[in-house]
């Protein structure tokens, strides 16, 4: 219940609109060095993008209770953690989050889908993504 509920929220939140599609997890399970947190992968598909120039600002943010490591399989995003400026990732790069900073992200091309790879070390009780509420 847990997986789908963080899911479904993962959905909304990770792409601020109902569009992007957050795979079921390709991995859940405990982290190896420390039961009490659990590491969970999973794929993020942002289709394109018709607002451009494409930016983050007016984008819904979310976070996440623990360290999370993204890495873009296909496509560019625009990419916006807290107050720093925005940053472009295209295929084959990657960033990583600090638990509960704030994040904000979109597809940067308004013709071409994006796929990224999302790695999440969070508390085992926690949903694995937040809403940011304004």
């Amino acid at each position: 219940m847990r997986i789908r509920f963080a899911i479904a929220l993962a959905s909304w939140a990770i792409a601020g609109t109902a569009a992007a599609q957050v795979s079921a997890p390709l991995i859940s399970e405990p982290l190896g060095l420390d039961a009490k947190y659990a590491t969970t992968m999973i794929t993020v598909d942002l289709p394109p993008n018709a607002t451009q120039p494409a930016t983050t600002v007016g984008t819904p943010g979310h976070r996440h209770p623990g360290s999370t490591y993204a890495f873009v399989v296909t496509g560019e995003v625009v990419n916006r953690l807290g107050d720093q400026p925005e940053k472009r990732f295209k295929a084959g790069e990657a960033w990583s989050e600090t638990p509960k900073q704030a994040h904000y992200i979109v597809n940067a091309s308004a013709s071409e889908p994006a796929r990224i790879v999302v790695v999440l070390v969070t508390p085992k009780a926690a949903p694995i993504t937040e809403p940011l509420h304004h």
